[in-house]
């Protein structure tokens, strides 16, 4: 009797995947199994963060399609170039942007972003690039209400600072794919942001202490698929519990609920996020499901229906 009623108890877990980065080409062949596969493995809902124009649009287009799904509108610092490269300016190109954010479905966008700084792939766009295209968001975000789908990676205050100057421009926000110091979350936290662990912000033992100290409060989980997978090497591998079968080298699209590709996350190892973050944190996944969902609907101003 008791394991029924555990059965039903692991089947109620409820996750939302706060980055799921399904515009990318790579789920092209198969995004409808990509989806179930998702649900299958207790996925509900799922954020879709535009990264430049062609994929926030994309990114929109299938937040429509889906009931599920929701979206963000914004420049990746990485992609912060991406103007030169459509030969257009700075300006002309967020213009863009905000009207892309105009016409979007209402309670379909629910954040600006990604955005932010990013000073390790400085060869995909420079800090003077960053830094030019990051404060437009702020601006955004204040004019059409907006909480901030943010990006940090080794700024050295440079993002905090950007952070603080702004802060009064906007509701709140998620500084996703989290991988800094246990110093810099709480500073981050302290500005009444929320922290979105994912497979990167599991690869260290630092990493981990990190996730630790993470207060249940600011918590949100994530995959960032189709990147960020959670490698056998990383020391959070021990505490994965559901393991996924592979598809044979050189497939591109998978029907199987339980098959995934060698070299491409997915939104349904999100219950390996959960597995690893409540082991550490040495909290049931039911409670830590229930308050990463919790957090997530309160963001982003979804209305939660479903719990």
């Amino acid at each position: 009797y008791m394991g029924i009623y555990r059965k039903q108890m692991e089947a109620k877990i409820k996750l939302f995947d706060v980055a799921a980065n399904l515009a990318d080409d790579c789920f092209k062949p198969d995004l409808p199994f990509v989806i179930k596969r998702a649900q299958k493995y207790g996925v509900e809902k799922m954020l879709l963060g535009g990264t430049y124009f062609e994929d926030s649009k994309r990114s929109h287009d299938i937040a429509i399609d889906n009931p599920n799904c929701y979206c963000t509108i914004g420049i990746h610092p990485c992609r912060a170039a991406q103007h030169i490269v459509d030969k257009k300016t700075l300006e002309a190109y967020f213009a863009e942007m905000e009207k892309l954010i105009q016409s979007a479905k209402i309670g379909k966008l629910v954040a600006i972003g990604e955005c932010g700084l990013d000073y390790d792939r400085f060869s995909y766009a420079d800090k003077e690039a960053q830094l030019k295209a990051f404060p437009y968001h702020f601006d955004l975000a204040k004019k059409y209400n907006l909480p901030m789908y943010l990006h940090e990676r080794s700024t050295g205050g440079d993002f905090t600072k950007l952070v603080k100057e702004n802060r009064a421009k906007f509701t709140t926000g998620i500084v996703h794919s989290f991988t800094g110091t246990p110093e810099l979350m709480m500073e981050l936290i302290g500005l009444d942001l929320y922290i979105g662990i994912n497979g990167c912000s599991l690869k260290t033992k630092e990493n981990l202490d990190m996730v630790k100290v993470v207060p249940l409060d600011r918590l949100v989980l994530e995959t960032d698929s189709p990147y960020c997978t959670i490698r056998a090497t990383f020391p959070s591998h021990e505490f994965v519990k559901t393991q996924f079968k592979f598809a044979a080298k050189g497939k591109k699209g998978i029907e199987q609920e339980d098959t995934i590709l060698r070299n491409r996350n997915e939104p349904c190892t999100m219950v390996q996020v959960l597995e690893v973050v409540s082991a550490v944190k040495g909290i049931s996944k039911q409670e830590i499901a229930k308050i990463a969902w919790e957090n997530a609907h309160k963001v982003f101003r979804i209305p939660d229906t479903q719990f």
